[in-house]
């Protein structure tokens, strides 16, 4: 009898997981997005679609209005000022609305997982889609300014690029959600393009976010202020400096000093290379 009831209760488990969806927008408030524009930041290198995410909240006024609930989602919770929230959460404003994963999805799941997000993005009729990321391509510790590449879904979008004097990357490859989300956007016939800052990846890159908020500010017609971003750049720039400088002094001190530590060994045979080729 233990046995058929432990039996039952799996059977039951397993009939509400084929039952449940795999996807789901869970709203909190209503959301209103006929004919709004998308902005998709999903979390990746440099945490420059993170930066520009909340950047973006905190200037143009985005309220949080809902979240998507997934089984291809991680278990993972973000926790700020001491409290949970969702890893991905959809917020709205009157023109916009911002789709913000802080988690990424794992590459077994993610084709799966756009294809329901771009179900969701078909029935709501965006205006357009901007995707927000970064290529983990590195740069001088004393850069000022940065190289980024602009990708287009469509001819039109490439033109409405041009016309706003920025110029889509005329060959090369890119991965992942940005590849897949554009590849989408071409099939559903919304129109789209991606804006990659180079970064370093390792790193919260501020300056690679504010170049991707500079640009936003173009294509947007905004005005967002762009001074913290700038301020934390700018501290950014001179932490890596000094690292960079204090790793060079480090190195240069112990490739010196490592001489003063050898002691000689009398037992040595000069005559015998592969006896000193530790040391060398």
């Amino acid at each position: 009898i233990l046995r058929l009831i432990k039996l039952i209760y799996k059977l039951g488990i397993f009939i509400n997981l084929m039952n449940s969806p795999l996807f789901d927008v869970v709203e909190m408030t209503p959301i209103q997005p006929i004919g709004k524009t998308i902005l998709q930041a999903f979390t990746g290198s440099g945490l420059v679609a993170s930066l520009v995410a909340n950047h973006v909240i905190d200037c143009l006024g985005l309220i949080e209005k809902g979240y998507i609930s997934s089984s291809l989602i991680p278990s993972v919770g973000i926790v700020r000022d001491g409290i949970i929230q969702r890893p991905i959460r959809i917020y709205e404003s009157d023109k916009y609305i911002l789709v913000l994963s802080e988690v990424a999805i794992i590459e077994e799941n993610l084709v799966e997982f756009i294809d329901y997000l771009f179900d969701w993005y078909s029935k709501i009729d965006p205006s357009s889609l901007i995707i927000i990321g970064a290529l983990p391509t590195g740069r001088p510790n004393d850069a000022t300014d940065l190289r980024y590449n602009i990708v287009a879904s469509d001819d039109v979008t490439r033109e409405f690029l041009s016309e706003k004097g920025i110029w889509t990357l005329p060959q090369g490859a890119i991965y992942g959600s940005v590849a897949l989300s554009l590849m989408e956007s071409k099939r559903s016939g919304i129109a789209c393009f991606s804006i990659l800052s180079h970064c370093i990846a390792t790193i919260p890159d501020y300056l690679a976010a504010k170049k991707v908020s500079e640009l936003l500010n173009i294509v947007l017609d905004e005005n967002m202020d762009l001074s913290k971003l700038n301020t934390n750049a700018l501290e950014l720039k001179d932490h890596l400096i000094n690292r960079s400088k204090q790793s060079k002094d480090d190195l240069e001190y112990n490739d010196y000093n490592q001489y003063d530590s050898y002691e000689y060994d009398e037992s040595i045979d000069d005559d015998e290379d592969d006896d000193l080729s530790a040391f060398i």
